[in-house]
């Protein structure tokens, strides 16, 4: 499950707008960072996505993508224009298509074939409307779903949720955030005719006035099990709380929350927050095959305005216990060192040796929370710093050693993972642990 969020013209009156988005899926599920340069084409040629191929347009735009290894599309990504995506899944009443386009191929063809927020909004409804939505997303387990879009640029910001081949959006004035269920109620700016017509022959309403996108469509117990109240509600608060001074680092920290348990401020007793008793948070934790069986795997801020434009990913699994690291300028590319991963665990592959460490963690959570984040601070607090000051050049080189660095963390982080003792968890915990690590080949 996902959370994505977006703030817009939040600093000094600067026009920045903010997006931050973590995507939650299988704990073993690598997400790897890509970067597609801007590819012509020739006449008739096929996007070949997940599951079924479309016409390729005549030249696509360069794009960053946070993108699962097995899958065409991407949970998350930028381009050259500035164009930020991000995309959830919403459970409905209405049941999938067994083919089509996932969520995920949208989100990369939406940044690949648009300059603009509006222009990449348009892009994805007229897809939605001749392809559809459908197949399988699921990695290790069968998961079929609706998809609901943040799609954003310097000067503005649109949700866009959808049912079949059927949508609503919404221009965002100041903030918004959505999580795995319809956030859009009555207060849609425009939608397909047939989504309401829909709901009043299936007598999800009485009239077209009677009409509530959310209370209309939700299959509520997939959206409550999928805990996307609980996240939406969070994530809104804190959002709203930064949005009048939010800057980079703001984004981040909600990203990595772990809720009101885990707040100083807000914590009502003194006990360490730990991920195996732990509720449905932002910063997503797995712990056992039923109640939760997903976790973060991967989460991208970005930063966009007249100034210029930034974006930060931490490359790696829960963003609590990673780094970000900068990348995605003009004329820059993958960081050097930085090294894909896929099904099986590789020493080499930089999400794979985060996630050994992000188990070992696991062990005693408060522990090596305490250990890991005084690090991150102070590498993050500099680098935002430079990386942000207008007369900093951004450079090939610079971009990789902020990745050096970040790689150096989680050597420390192993290194100070080996004086940690593990503490007492309960049963279906460790188990569930232990089956991942032996199915992935961590020892």
């Amino acid at each position: 499950m996902c959370d994505t969020i977006v703030a817009l013209n939040s600093i000094e009156g600067r026009g920045y707008t903010y997006f931050g988005k973590k995507s939650d899926r299988e704990p073993d599920e690598v997400q790897n960072i890509k970067i597609f340069p801007r590819i012509k084409y020739p006449k008739r040629a096929k996007a070949t996505c997940t599951y079924i191929a479309i016409p390729q347009i005549g030249e696509t735009a360069r794009v960053l993508l946070c993108q699962p290894f097995w899958m065409f599309g991407a949970e998350m990504g930028a381009n050259e224009y500035g164009v930020i995506i991000g995309n959830e899944a919403i459970f409905t009443r209405e049941k999938p298509s067994q083919t089509g386009l996932t969520g995920m191929d949208l989100v990369r063809l939406g940044l690949e074939r648009s300059k603009s927020a509006r222009e990449a909004l348009k892009v994805i409804i007229q897809l939605l409307e001749e392809y559809g939505q459908g197949g399988n997303c699921g990695y290790r387990y069968k998961l079929n779903y609706m998809n609901s879009f943040i799609i954003a640029d310097e000067r503005e910001a649109y949700v866009l949720e959808t049912v079949k081949k059927w949508w609503a959006w919404k221009k965002i004035e100041d903030y918004w955030s959505i999580s795995n269920i319809i956030s859009l109620e009555q207060d849609y700016d425009e939608c397909s005719e047939g989504l309401i017509v829909n709901a009043i022959e299936k007598g999800y309403c009485k009239s077209e006035k009677d009409f509530n996108f959310r209370r209309c469509y939700s299959d509520r117990f997939m959206s409550r099990a999928a805990g996307g109240v609980v996240r939406e509600k969070r994530s809104r608060e804190l959002i709203r709380k930064k949005y009048e001074k939010c800057n980079t680092k703001d984004l981040i920290s909600i990203l990595r929350d772990h809720g009101e348990d885990a707040n100083c401020e807000e914590k009502q007793d003194n006990k360490p927050w730990r991920p195996d008793r732990s509720k449905n948070t932002v910063c997503l934790h797995a712990k056992d095959p039923i109640v939760r069986r997903t976790q973060t795997v991967c989460s991208l801020v970005a930063k966009v305005g007249q100034d210029g434009h930034f974006y930060y990913t931490t490359g790696a699994s829960n963003p609590c216990l990673s780094p970000y690291f900068p990348l995605f300028f003009s004329d820059t590319t993958i960081p050097q060192g930085y090294q894909e991963g896929g099904p099986d665990y590789s020493e080499n592959s930089y999400w794979w040796e985060n996630e050994k460490y992000h188990r070992q963690a696991l062990q005693n959570f408060p522990d090596a929370l305490s250990k890991i984040q005084p690090l991150i601070e102070h590498y993050e607090q500099r680098m935002f710093s430079e990386i942000e000051n207008s007369n900093t050049e951004i450079t090939q080189n610079l971009l990789d050693g902020y990745f050096k660095e970040a790689q150096e963390i989680v050597e420390q982080w192993g290194l100070k993972l080996k004086d940690t003792n593990p503490e007492k968890t309960n049963w279906f915990y460790r188990y569930y642990w232990l089956k991942y690590n032996k199915l992935n080949k961590i020892k």
